[in-house]
């Protein structure tokens, strides 16, 4: 039971995250579509993600893990195709200066907005899995 809380719990937790990063994802006036999309999250973590491992493990290991960030991927397209109230907009990232580091300004379009978020999913969840498991 506390191997499913503590999953639950890193699946808001990331998606608070890439909500905070990225501030194009709308959610609308139901509060009940934050519960499905944390859900649905800790659903395909939970279930689909190590069957998907399993028997796609040749290429997960020749990828590096890439296999969780395409699972991300499909996930938040099946949310924005089958949840009404879940939408994303396109993202004008406005550049950083962290450090002396700069980055540039980018302009992402949708799809590229899409791969961005679904990146800070599945960064965010293999930190909190390494940190708390």
């Amino acid at each position: 039971m506390k191997h499913y809380l503590r999953t639950f719990i890193i699946a808001a937790i990331s998606f608070y995250v890439a909500y905070s990063i990225i501030p194009t994802i709308m959610l609308g006036g139901d509060p009940q579509d934050l519960l499905i999309v944390v859900g649905t999250i800790f659903f395909v973590s939970t279930l689909i993600k190590p069957i998907f491992s399993l028997i796609l493990l040749p290429f997960n290991l020749l990828t590096f893990g890439l296999l969780s960030l395409i699972i991300n991927i499909v996930l938040l397209f099946a949310l924005l195709t089958f949840l009404p109230g879940f939408n994303i907009a396109p993202y004008n990232f406005p550049g950083a200066d962290i450090a002396g580091i700069i980055i540039q300004p980018a302009n992402l379009n949708l799809i590229a907005t899409i791969v961005a978020i679904a990146l800070v999913l599945t960064v965010t969840q293999k930190i909190l899995h390494l940190i708390f498991e």
